[in-house]
């Protein structure tokens, strides 16, 4: 957690419907954060599974998908970016 960005870190630890969507609107605007925050939740999940045998598979599997979406938007939304200078 000490290794996402500062603007989601207190978002991500407190997430509703409601501020995910904050959330998400806020990596867009920093896309290189977002893509470095979705290794960062990646590798939480690769360290739960290692390490909490008892963790539900499911919610490990969804954090892992949510880590991919996030890491190729904000690749495309970089790659939006950088077209449009």
């Amino acid at each position: 957690m000490a290794r996402m960005s500062p603007e989601c870190r207190s978002a991500w630890t407190a997430a509703t419907s409601a501020q995910a969507e904050a959330l998400y609107s806020l990596w867009m605007k920093t896309p290189r954060a977002a893509f470095r925050d979705a290794g960062v939740l990646m590798e939480m999940a690769d360290y739960t599974d290692r390490n909490s045998p008892n963790s539900d598979p499911a919610r490990v599997q969804f954090a892992r998908s949510a880590a991919l979406q996030l890491r190729l938007a904000s690749a495309g939304a970089m790659i939006r970016r950088i077209s449009l200078q």
